[in-house]
């Protein structure tokens, strides 16, 4: 596998989601492996009855690298991010990648992060994900939720887990030794704290916009009823990552009272404009009174109450 002495460990961590998982590492099978590194697998469960171990025996046998199955009984994204690292140092990792078992990764996927990475000389990589609604989606809903993609060769200020690459470097005791924050288990955003973290210890990212993968859309997703549920939870949750950092809570709580005033003397403006515009403005809205909500200890498990 070359004569390079890097390690990529790929981490996916994965909770009651069978058939998405099949395809997942169905796709991580036909991945091409970077010329001059090492690449393990490894698959954690956070289903305490392992659940995805006779999918994980179908899979591991046509992977082209060495495969390792984990359970992780404590529930939680931290939780079992926290469990990845912990096997992959133990793995003697020098980079960990990371992606959902809800996507399909593109068969160059590992090779591009790999080579953002080493070309950047940067901490950690943003790969690109695509999203692939139902064909029965309204086009609202589609234009709702748009692609993501990052312009070549720049920098970026959080690694999302559900396609990233990163130095051992963040999370080894000689180095970093950073984790993801448990207090956000439930609640999402624990890349976000994971990446500031990283940061305000002089981290740097960068994109790696060939880094493809696809992520695909169940049609209960696939709603505007949905994304209010996501943008109002997602308030709530800036709320604890603002405190959490002692970030300025009064200009932010004055942000979100005024954007929702302006928001709603506007709408009616908006709606000549056709269905996306106003659309748009609730959503804002929502997460303004998500933040607001949030002030006053609502609390969101997102996480933990949906598993789709």
């Amino acid at each position: 596998m070359g004569d390079s002495n890097d390690r990529i460990v790929i981490g996916l961590c994965t909770f009651n989601r069978h058939e998405p998982l099949k395809e997942a590492l169905d796709s991580l099978s036909q991945i091409d492996i970077p010329e001059k590194a090492e690449v393990e697998f490894i698959l954690v469960d956070n289903n305490e009855n392992g659940g995805a171990k006779y999918i994980f025996d179908a899979y591991a046998l046509d992977m082209p690298f060495k495969c390792h199955y984990f359970v992780e009984k404590n529930r939680g994204l931290a939780n079992v991010r926290n469990r990845v690292i912990e096997e992959a140092l133990k793995l003697r990792a020098t980079a960990i990648a990371m992606f959902d078992d809800d996507e399909i990764v593109a068969q160059e996927w590992l090779v591009e992060l790999y080579k953002a990475f080493k070309e950047s000389e940067s901490d950690g990589v943003a790969g690109t994900v695509y999203r692939l609604l139902p064909m029965d989606s309204s086009n609202l809903a589609k234009k709702l939720w748009p692609n993501s993609k990052e312009s070549t060769n720049i920098s970026v200020k959080l690694l999302p887990t559900n396609n990233c690459l990163f130095s051992i470097n963040l999370v080894d005791s000689r180095g970093g030794n950073i984790r993801f924050n448990n207090a956000f288990n439930f609640s999402g955003r624990e890349d976000l704290v994971f990446s500031f973290d990283a940061l305000f210890q002089g981290a740097k990212f960068t994109s790696a916009p060939h880094a493809i993968v696809i992520e695909k859309f169940s049609k209960a997703r696939s709603t505007f009823k949905y994304l209010l549920k996501r943008w109002f939870d997602t308030g709530i949750t800036d709320v604890m990552v603002a405190r959490h950092y002692s970030f300025g809570m009064g200009k932010r709580t004055l942000k979100e009272i005024l954007n929702i005033m302006w928001r709603c003397l506007t709408l009616p403006f908006l709606l000549l404009g056709g269905a996306r515009p106003p659309a748009i403005a609730i959503l804002y809205v929502t997460a303004s009174l998500g933040w607001l909500c949030g002030l006053f200890g609502k609390k969101t498990n997102y996480y933990f109450e949906h598993i789709d």
